[in-house]
């Protein structure tokens, strides 16, 4: 059994996610992601995906994320948006 991850509420319950994630890795089996306010996808709200992206990657992460979100607009661009923020370049860090 393992846990599921959503950021959305971790963000409105406590923030601090990059933390959160960094101690709860070793039980996640699925992270859902959603930008606060709104529930939108990531790049509508304040949580920084793309730093949640690349601590996610630096520790490993090889799991599912799943964007569980309102399209702020259309769903096409929602899902590039979601795709822009987890796209970490490996070469980077």
């Amino acid at each position: 059994m393992r846990l599921n991850l959503d950021l959305y509420h971790a963000q409105i319950g406590e923030g601090n996610l990059i933390q959160l994630v960094e101690r709860a890795l070793p039980v996640v089996g699925e992270i859902q992601v959603a930008d606060v306010p709104g529930r939108c996808e990531p790049g509508t709200g304040e949580i920084n995906y793309p730093a949640v992206a690349a601590a996610l990657q630096r520790l490993g992460y090889t799991g599912v994320v799943g964007l569980e979100a309102w399209a702020s607009r259309e769903s096409t661009e929602a899902l590039e948006r979601f795709r822009a923020a987890f796209t970490v370049d490996a070469t980077s860090g």
